[in-house]
């Protein structure tokens, strides 16, 4: 008797542990109608565009099969696993039922700089609510340009935290050139906010360059 106590919780922890492998998330990349799916759900998942980056991730939760490759795919910190997962490089996949927010329903309250390529070392903050709307405001409603990939004199990768998603940053580089960028005689002027992923190039005007005191 006191051998089959003690051997059944190692029995249970073990089933436990199957039972959770066996459940979890499995989504298949180009099946479905959207760019993946969980067959044995039928949910229908969608990579969001790079601009939307994962803050922190938790938990596995199972695994992103793409052609004969796996990738692990975890909870996002502060957000609905039923609808939101990501790699574990951060990137973003929400499901059919998930409107992604656009920056300005993000409604970010700070702006963190890094060194572009890397997003190790936080160089600066922006967390003054007026200057922030300012550059919401600039970025949602000013038309974008041609990107050309002229040298810039100052170049940062800049995440938005959200007051709203949380667990969810929006993610962009910021642009500053030391002469005024001009395409087919239109003066965009200086400063700049590009989306690599959708290939967008919209002036913002000095509020960062202000913010920042660069020189």
């Amino acid at each position: 008797m006191k051998l089959i106590k003690r051997i059944l919780p190692a029995v249970c922890l073990l089933l436990s542990f199957l039972m959770l492998s066996a459940c979890g998330l499995t989504i298949h990349e180009g099946v479905g109608e959207g760019d993946a799916m969980d067959k044995a759900s039928g949910t229908v998942w969608y990579h969001a565009s790079t601009c939307y980056e994962a803050v922190e991730l938790e938990k596995k939760l199972g695994k992103l099969v793409v052609g004969e490759h796996d990738l692990e795919l975890y909870k996002i910190l502060d957000m609905d696993p039923d609808e939101w997962v990501a790699t574990e490089e951060k990137n973003v996949l929400y499901t059919s039922d998930v409107q992604l927010p656009t920056l300005a329903e993000l409604k970010p309250t700070e702006l963190y700089f890094y060194i572009d390529g890397s997003a190790e070392h936080k160089l600066h903050t922006i967390s003054d609510s007026d200057t922030l709307q300012s550059i919401i405001k600039a970025y949602s409603e000013n038309t974008s340009t041609v990107y050309d990939a002229r040298p810039a004199y100052k170049t940062y990768r800049v995440k938005f935290n959200s007051s709203v998603y949380k667990g969810l940053y929006y993610a962009l580089t910021y642009v500053e050139y030391s002469a005024d960028y001009v395409v087919d005689d239109v003066n965009y002027g200086k400063y700049f906010l590009y989306d690599r992923f959708d290939q967008k190039f919209i002036p913002v005007g000095d509020e960062i360059h202000k913010a920042l005191k660069i020189e």
